[in-house]
């Protein structure tokens, strides 16, 4: 409620510029009837209620010379006033948006998960003082985390930075049932348009990779952590070229010569390991160690039945 104590002290100039500004943010929020500006003004303290509705009326024009477009209230606004641009409004283009998303589609993948909620807070940001609907839409429609739930994202990633253990439901795509699971989480990870949580699995006693969108809910969580340290499978590769790709942050080349290059990656866990080489064909031979040789032999060989 707006504090105007002594409001009666200001002449009828102040009151009037006060009330366009009232009026202005209680239009930006939504469409409102005569009624409904009337009601909020009268428990702002800025009009009594035996005030006659025109000087309502009065406000409205006052507004407009300000700049503000606002559609008469009618049958077809549910005889409400819509405004429809302001002077406060960003003069944003449609060029403005494709600028902005193709800057942001280049650096999307290379960036953590927390700067990604930072840019998709931004954009929201942007798209509310925005009055075209197609440009606003087309705004909030940049960031690529437009279809998760941005409040469970920052406590998954601020759980990560403390290691702390956390108690889920999970649900398959293809899967009846929920599954409940303690997580250590530890890193959360944007990949693919997927947003996946890198945790250890204290009854499984091993590393697991979730896809975020399968967790239908956190039921609890630890605010300490547990101490447990997952160890990185260390993976020494020969590959001829990247091609199109380029080494990840888990990897370092550590040898050029005339045939391509022998890489050393440490990765999170085996799984991601095994997907990683995998992704390179036949342009990659893993060299250490050698156990994990027969371990791409056996995936590739569960892959050749699927196609039998």
């Amino acid at each position: 409620m707006l504090n105007t104590e002594g409001i009666s002290d200001l002449n009828q100039i102040s009151l009037t510029g006060l009330r366009a500004i009232a009026l202005i943010g209680l239009l930006i929020v939504k469409p409102r009837s005569i009624g409904e500006i009337k009601a909020a003004f009268v428990d702002m303290n800025i009009m009594d209620k035996t005030q006659s509705d025109d000087i309502l009326r009065i406000d409205l024009n006052t507004i407009k010379a300000m700049g503000c477009e606002i559609n008469r209230a009618s049958r077809s606004t549910n005889f409400k006033y819509v405004l429809t641009k302001h002077p406060f409004a960003l003069p944003v283009t449609l060029d403005d948006y494709k600028l902005l998303k193709r800057v942001y589609d280049k650096v999307k993948d290379t960036v953590s998960i927390a700067v990604l909620i930072k840019y998709d807070m931004l954009f929201k940001k942007i798209a509310s003082f925005i009055y075209d609907t197609e440009i606003k839409e087309a705004f909030l429609g940049i960031s690529a985390l437009k279809q998760f739930d941005i409040e469970q994202l920052s406590n998954l990633e601020a759980d990560c930075n403390n290691e702390r253990t956390i108690t889920i439901l999970y649900k398959k795509v293809n899967s009846s049932t929920e599954s409940k699971k303690e997580i250590i989480a530890q890193k959360l990870v944007f990949n693919n348009d997927k947003v996946y949580l890198y945790g250890y699995d204290i009854n499984k006693k091993g590393s697991v990779v979730l896809n975020v969108k399968y967790i239908t809910s956190i039921l609890s969580r630890k605010l300490t952590s547990n101490g447990i340290n997952s160890k990185p499978v260390k993976v020494k590769f020969f590959i001829k070229d990247f091609g199109t790709d380029s080494p990840s942050d888990e990897e370092n080349v550590i040898e050029v010569n005339d045939n391509g290059y022998i890489v050393e990656g440490n990765y999170f866990n085996e799984f991601l390991a095994i997907q990683r080489i995998l992704s390179f064909g036949a342009n990659c031979k893993v060299l250490e160690p050698i156990d994990f040789q027969d371990r791409i032999i056996s995936a590739l060989k569960e892959m050749r039945k699927t196609y039998e």
